[in-house]
């Protein structure tokens, strides 16, 4: 049932991302939801259903942006990769967990999209010095606030997943 959920919940929080989040920016940063609801959701379910989801949610999110097609979704799933590798040692998810996956986790996925766009050839318009210069400047300027606010939207978008799991008979920490 997870499966099938992924698409209408990442595409509305694809939407949401691109109109409602600009809206409420630090600096350049805001909550990354499709990070948010796609580590939520592996932290309790099998590895193949998480990398389902990651994958929806990362072309979702690249659809309605100017990122090439991918960008999103590979970040997504090397992080699903640690978090499945590690989370099989832990017995249960708290609230130390929440707070490195979401750290590190964002950390990585935005350092990720930042190389792949430069790849690409795009440079931010703040941006007004090219090489090591641009990228100090995007941290700066993007990266740590998104940290921030991951770190404080992990808790109530994992509580929402977690119900959401709950309710559809997910019940079982995850599926081997």
């Amino acid at each position: 049932m997870g499966s099938f959920l992924s698409l209408p919940l990442l595409v509305l929080a694809a939407v949401l991302q691109v109109t409602l989040m600009p809206q409420i920016r630090i600096l350049g940063g805001s909550p990354d939801l499709i990070f948010l609801i796609v580590v939520s959701w592996s932290l309790n379910a099998s590895l193949e259903e998480a990398v389902l989801w990651a994958f929806v949610g990362g072309i979702s999110k690249d659809l309605l942006s100017a990122a090439p097609l991918g960008t999103s979704t590979l970040g997504l799933i090397i992080i699903l990769f640690a978090v499945h590798s590690i989370r099989e040692q832990v017995y249960s998810v708290g609230l130390f967990t929440l707070i490195w996956v979401s750290i590190l986790g964002s950390l990585f996925q935005q350092i990720t999209i930042l190389i792949i766009v430069y790849l690409a050839g795009f440079q931010p318009a703040f941006a007004d010095t090219v090489g090591y210069g641009a990228v100090i400047d995007q941290i700066g300027y993007f990266v740590i606030p998104t940290i921030v606010y991951n770190l404080v939207a992990i808790l109530p978008v994992y509580w929402f997943v977690r119900r959401l799991q709950i309710r559809i008979g997910l019940n079982e920490r995850f599926t081997r």
